[in-house]
């Protein structure tokens, strides 16, 4: 059971108080394809002791618009849809990694997909659209 944060992940936070109070959530982009973490605590299970559903969408989101802004202009990504795909649970304790892809960036919309995992297990797949925002 991991209780620790992997080498060469930072905690994002005051970004969005939101995801700094269900977090918090933690990128690594120092090994060329950034990746998101998420410490599975207490305050992120169900009564059956296994993260909770919602808070594996807030994770996806966090990564899609953490790794849709890598390597961009862009202040914000801003969800304008997400479809989620719940694959199996993880249990309280454990560490997850969320990897997304860009599939296509456009003048003003961003295309990604992406998986939340523990080790090699897929636990979520999920796929989205974002606006991009400039300040």
């Amino acid at each position: 059971m991991a209780r620790r944060i992997p080498s060469g992940f930072d905690p994002a936070i005051g970004k969005d108080p939101a995801e700094d109070y269900i977090g918090p959530f933690y990128l690594n982009v120092t090994g060329g394809v950034p990746v998101a973490g998420l410490l599975v605590e207490d305050h992120h299970c169900n009564s059956m002791g296994t993260v909770h559903g919602g808070v594996l969408m807030v994770f996806a989101d966090f990564a899609f618009c953490a790794i849709g802004l890598i390597g961009s202009e862009d202040d914000h990504i801003m969800t304008v849809s997400m479809t989620t795909e719940f694959i199996r649970g993880a249990p309280c304790g454990v560490w997850l990694e969320s990897r997304a892809q860009l599939t296509r960036r456009t003048r003003s919309l961003v295309f990604l997909q992406g998986q939340i995992c523990h080790e090699d297990e897929v636990l979520l797949n999920y796929s989205g659209v974002g606006k991009r925002i400039v300040d």
